[in-house]
């Protein structure tokens, strides 16, 4: 199994919703210092390394995020039933697989069907398995963990946005050769799923001279956005506008990318001008079927032609424009 797989398989077993990505944190943390990088915490937002000497070049920052939807126990109405509420965008249907977070082993879970008119403001139900008495308003549940491998295509919940940690993760390990006139940090941030908090610090501590946002999106037949089809650079969205003169001149960058058009959702690029940064900032994404699903799915070519992706996106974003560039 290629490296990136074995990480990212490692990194979807893990639990990590919104407001709660120690875990992922920690992996993340070990995997950097393993690799002789300095590492940062911004408390519970943000986690970053870097290597300890810096180039006299430009800085490009590499940023994922380590959260994934999931759900808050809002009330425990017995030790079986739970009520949740939805953090992050998830559409149920009744009937997942849930793991309920405890200081112990994990406890199986099923979700039950919300009603006709539910809105994500609501509560849903949860049923655990067996009776557990240690169940506490704030805890949190997650979808249960699954991996499988089959022609060329990678499914497990949480791959929004764990395929984004699994290459910051191995970035300097793995990479850095591709970039080698460049400093490169290498960042995840929490809560990206809810409110974008974690960006927003990180946008605070950090002076870079062009962000990449490191993330997943919709496969859109419409937009012809297609697993195996390469990397996602999102054109325009909730979060981002990019100007056709930088389009163009990123998609002549020599790896082929996809592009996606859309006037709502977004990633945490928007923690940067949000936050009074002018540094430029390109989300470049993986597309995904089943996105915020128990079952979420990638190609294994788009997540292996990444890496050459990033590095040609970053060379384009951080190169002298000609003068007579439009």
């Amino acid at each position: 199994m290629p490296e990136t797989l074995r990480a990212l398989r490692d990194l979807c077993a893990l639990h990590a919703t919104p407001g709660d990505e120690g875990a992922v944190f920690d992996f993340l943390t070990r995997r950097w210092r393993a690799q002789g990088l300095d590492v940062r915490r911004l408390g519970a937002y943000a986690v970053l390394a870097e290597p300890g000497a810096r180039k006299k070049s430009d800085t490009l920052l590499l940023m994922a995020h380590a959260d994934s939807p999931g759900f808050a126990v809002s009330a425990v109405r017995s030790p079986t039933e739970l009520e949740v509420i939805a953090l992050g965008g998830v559409a149920p249907q009744g009937g997942e697989s849930l793991m309920l977070k405890t200081g112990g082993r994990p406890r199986p879970a099923t979700l039950q069907p919300p009603d006709e008119n539910w809105t994500r403001s609501q509560p849903l139900l949860a049923r655990l398995s067996g009776p557990y008495a240690g169940a506490r308003k704030g805890d949190r549940l997650c979808w249960a963990p699954f991996w499988e491998e089959a022609d060329g295509l990678v499914t497990s919940p949480f791959l929004d946005d764990r395929a984004a940690c699994a290459l910051v993760a191995l970035w300097h390990e793995r990479f850095a050769a591709l970039l080698p006139e460049f400093n490169v940090l290498v960042a995840a941030t929490a809560m990206e799923e809810v409110n974008g908090f974690g960006a927003d610090v990180l946008a605070r501590a950090v002076r870079a001279d062009a962000v990449l946002a490191l993330d997943v999106t919709y496969e859109n037949a419409a937009q012809g956005v297609a697993l195996g089809q390469g990397p996602v650079i999102t054109l325009s969205d909730a979060s981002c506008l990019l100007a056709p003169a930088l389009r163009d001149r990123l998609l002549a960058c020599g790896v082929p990318l996809q592009t996606e058009v859309y006037n709502y959702s977004g990633t945490d690029a928007r923690a940067f001008p949000r936050q009074g940064v002018a540094t430029p900032v390109v989300p470049l994404l993986l597309p995904t079927r089943g996105n915020h699903a128990p079952r979420e799915t990638l190609a294994a070519a788009d997540l292996a032609a990444w890496p050459a992706a990033v590095a040609a996106v970053a060379r384009a974003l951080l190169s002298p424009i000609p003068n007579d560039a439009p």
